[in-house]
């Protein structure tokens, strides 16, 4: 059913679904030895007011069969919306709007620095740069 899907969605309407890249870069990560390096610079930067602004407090993403996630990298993860909450669109109600999120060391991503979402930044105000050194991966 799933390919199905997806073949339609590309014959009808162009749409590809690509697998977001955020494997790929934890896999980097462990490899390279960057982890903790990166993951040390996130928690340090973590903002609690771009945290008041990330899509996950306002948005829901939607999986091929129906299953609810908090963002779309929670459904890359395949960490669906949880603590009891409806979790596929057909049993969807208003009580998801004011949900648990489920968070993850990925979280640290979107509530870093001024904040990152669908929309771009999630506060105005200025913040200290976030530079992060990693060591080179050597590319076999």
């Amino acid at each position: 059913m799933e390919a199905d899907f997806k073949r339609e969605l590309a014959r009808r309407y162009g749409i590809v679904f690509n697998s977001l890249c955020i494997n790929r870069f934890l896999d980097f990560l462990l490899r390279s030895g960057n982890y903790e390096r990166y993951m040390e610079k996130l928690i340090r930067a973590y903002n609690p007011a771009a945290a008041a602004g990330v899509m996950c407090r306002y948005t829901l993403s939607v999986g091929w069969d129906g299953t609810l996630y908090d963002c779309d990298f929670n459904q890359m993860l395949d960490l669906p919306v949880g603590y009891g909450r409806p979790a596929h669109i057909r049993d969807f109600d208003a009580a998801l709007l004011r949900r648990r999120i489920t968070v993850g060391q990925h979280c640290y991503g979107c509530t870093a620095g001024s904040g990152s979402s669908c929309g771009g930044v999630t506060v105005s105000a200025p913040v200290k740069k976030l530079s992060i050194q990693m060591e080179p991966y050597p590319i076999r």
